[in-house]
């Protein structure tokens, strides 16, 4: 059951019509993952671009419409920005598996942008699931010129077991372990996917964060009570060159909410610099 919850979150309708925000044209498109999966996205192209897309990542559960929003960070600036649904999650196919192939999924997506001579630079943000599927698909795909994950976790069976954990009463939370590698083994035995790997920086994994040149900004809310900031700080050890914010009072993806200012300043500002 946990498995299966896991691989298969609540799928959230997307809106039949792209929204409008600052005047830009938006479609729907649509490309296949490695493995025939149908993945769709709306794609957004300001009036005038400046040759940067961005690539937006929705955590889980999600859909492309909570990415959407971040595209107003984007648009006035002249960057076109893509909004896919994870595979598992909104108009997409497959399952859910926490970036052992939505990192590849990233990269397809990166091609598809290329393919496009207005776009010359090519740069990412994801919350939550989608900050860590983004870390994990550095390994594959070179050419992000500097990304920024918010919320993300460190590792599947670790983010795993700290959830449940919560869930479990006082005194209990030692079950928690039992329950994920029962998971995981389900998991592996019943669709093939090996979730130990879905993360950016452990061994079993393809630990790409630690192995990247791609500048990285780690944002965490520090009142975070889903993803703990030590997922983040995790993160951020295994490469000197990531930049960790941590937002005091700042929520589960909150760090817009709680700090507007700062982050209208220092998530564009991130991008712009490379």
């Amino acid at each position: 059951m946990a498995a299966e919850g896991a691989l298969h979150p609540p799928i959230l309708a997307v809106p039949p019509v792209c929204p409008s925000i600052d005047g830009a044209d938006c479609s729907a498109v649509e490309i296949r993952g490695s493995d025939g999966v149908r993945l769709r996205a709306w794609y957004f192209q300001p009036a005038a671009r400046n040759g940067g897309a961005v690539i937006a990542l929705h955590g889980v559960g999600a859909s492309r419409e909570q990415a959407a929003g971040l595209a107003r960070l984007f648009l006035p600036a002249g960057y076109t920005v893509l909004a896919p649904d994870l595979r598992g999650h909104g108009e997409s196919g497959g399952i859910a598996t926490y970036g052992v192939l939505e990192a590849a999924d990233v990269h397809r997506w990166a091609d598809w942008l290329f393919r496009s001579p207005a776009v010359t630079r090519l740069y990412g943000i994801g919350e939550s699931l989608g900050g860590s599927v983004l870390l994990q698909s550095l390994s594959l795909e070179p050419r992000f010129r500097a990304v920024i994950a918010e919320s993300a976790y460190s590792d599947f069976p670790s983010i795993a077991r700290e959830r449940i954990g919560r869930l479990l009463p006082l005194g209990t939370g030692w079950l928690a372990g039992p329950v994920v590698f029962s998971g995981l083994t389900w998991a592996r035995w019943r669709h093939g996917i090996d979730l130990r790997r879905a993360s950016p920086v452990a061994a079993i994994g393809i630990d790409a964060v630690r192995k990247t040149h791609i500048p990285i900004l780690l944002i965490h809310g520090l009142a975070d009570n889903l993803t703990s900031p030590d997922n983040s700080r995790r993160i951020a050890a295994a490469n000197s060159a990531v930049e960790l914010w941590l937002v005091p009072g700042a929520e589960h993806t909150g760090a817009w909410i709680t700090a507007p200012r700062e982050f209208e300043s220092r998530v564009p500002g991130w991008f712009a610099a490379h």
